[in-house]
């Protein structure tokens, strides 16, 4: 193994996307803590020199500015630092075959790959599929490709679960035809490095959908959530992530865990679920600390939720869109004069807004973490963020750094309640953590949270 992956893997900078097992000819598997990790039995000189390319932790030369230049159309693009490369961006929601009802937010992300196949601009779309899982710590959820249209509109929602690519690559490596593929940041980063050197799959990969992305949950994160209302680890069928329904508010997180026992399904908020509140960290990837893409600049579109406070109480949700490909612009556009989509252009600024948390997180946030492994001496990928970049508060310092430990704590507190069947370990554990760092959070946050209590009562002011 080559030393740059070897860095990449024991730093804990793996997102387990897989092309270094694809691109290699290796497998992925998952590891005791629910992450996809590289399983390298056949590597040779011949395909040695591509991981360093291909992985989205390494090659620096190849950012997501650089790749957005390769692929995208990207000088008739206006470019902002935050959002990349990008034509236009709007708020939406899908108004035709209740893909809204049944999608996550707005029900974009489903629809336009339904669209695209309609019209016969692709033969199929790689995307996420329930697993059939044997093993009580085997993936929720995989990569598949779907070629039926009635197949896609039922894998609607977003999976907050690791994947990886290698798997279903290699099996669009065996079959004809051009192909939609959605996936988060770092993963289409991964697909468009693969593209530079396999044209194979350049030609097959004819658009790719980024997901605007938070971090990644494991697979333990989901085993947490059904333990945590009672249902087992070796009884857990299936999960769904967030419900919708009525005076559900856009915003929360209802997750459903559906049991093998009886078919019993139980339901609750995951805010009140120790380690379920999801910019705590708690069973996070910690590779996703050190990413500076919140919304997938390499891809032809990124789809994500409009958290804007006009939109915010929806209860079916709205989806930001950040269009790079003028042909998708072009169809959603005509999708909206036929009142098939709901549309509404916005500025960037706004579009920013609406991911302010997670910019805050992959900009500030990550200045600081990677100051940190600086003093440490530490070895950390390459990023566009520089350590130190950002003046931070000594607040949002501490908010930082008891997330990283919320991550790193949790991994190992589930790991050892696993082990004794006892889900009071990881509970008993982790409660009284995340109730700190949840007050460091609001001691942060304090004055945005007066701001909005003013507003409210008072209208616009200044603080």
């Amino acid at each position: 193994m080559t030393n740059n992956i070897e860095n990449v893997i024991n730093g804990n900078y793996c997102v387990g996307c897989g092309a270094c097992a694809f691109i290699s000819g290796n497998s992925m598997k998952l590891d005791k803590y629910g992450e996809y990790k590289p399983v390298f039995e056949n590597l040779t000189n011949s395909n040695l020199k591509n991981l360093d390319l291909v992985c989205p932790s390494l090659s620096p030369n190849l950012n997501e500015n650089v790749l957005a230049e390769k692929f995208l159309d990207s000088n008739s693009f206006q470019f902002d630092d935050k959002l990349g490369y990008h034509i236009e961006n709007f708020v939406a929601h899908v108004n035709e075959f209740e893909i809204r009802k049944n999608g996550t937010s707005g029900g974009m992300g489903t629809w336009i790959g339904y669209e695209l196949m309609a019209l016969s601009l692709i033969d199929g779309i790689i995307h996420v599929r329930e697993n059939d899982r044997k093993h009580p710590n085997d993936a929720f959820y995989k990569y598949s490709i779907s070629k039926n249209l009635d197949v896609v509109k039922s894998r609607s929602k977003t999976k907050y679960h690791v994947m990886e690519l290698s798997e279903v690559l290699n099996e669009l490596k065996r079959i004809e035809g051009k192909f939609l593929i959605i996936g988060v940041p770092c993963f289409i980063k991964a697909i468009r490095r693969i593209q530079l050197i396999d044209d194979d799959i350049k030609n097959k990969i004819k658009y790719t959908v980024s997901l605007v992305c938070g971090h990644y949950k494991t697979v333990n994160w989901s085993i947490s959530l059904g333990w945590s209302v009672g249902i087992l680890p070796n009884q857990i069928k299936n999960i769904q992530y967030r419900t919708k329904g009525k005076n559900i508010s856009a915003r929360k997180y209802i997750f459903k865990v559906f049991s093998k026992i009886r078919n019993k399904i139980k339901i609750k908020d995951s805010s009140h679920v120790v380690g379920g509140k999801f910019n705590q960290g708690a069973l996070m990837l910690p590779a996703c600390e050190f990413c500076d893409d919140v919304t997938g600049e390499t891809a032809d579109l990124s789809i994500g939720d409009a958290w804007l406070p006009q939109f915010e109480y929806e209860t079916e949700g709205k989806n930001l869109l950040i269009f790079r490909n003028k042909e998708l612009l072009d169809i959603v556009k005509n999708a909206s004069k036929q009142n098939r989509v709901f549309l509404k252009k916005i500025n960037k600024d706004d579009a920013i807004k609406s991911q302010s948390g997670g910019f805050r997180q992959r900009r500030e946030g990550l200045s600081f973490r990677l100051k940190q492994k600086e003093k440490q001496h530490k070895w950390v990928p390459i990023k566009r963020i520089k350590p130190g970049q950002f003046k931070v508060s000594y607040i949002r310092k501490l908010v930082y750094s008891l997330r990283t430990k919320s991550t790193y704590n949790s991994r190992e507190y589930f790991i050892k309640a696993l082990s004794l069947n006892n889900f009071n370990i990881y509970n008993n554990k982790m409660k009284p953590f995340l109730n700190l760092l949840r007050f460091v959070e609001i001691i942060s946050n304090f004055k945005s949270y007066l701001k909005k209590f003013l507003r409210k009562f008072f209208g616009q002011i200044k603080i």
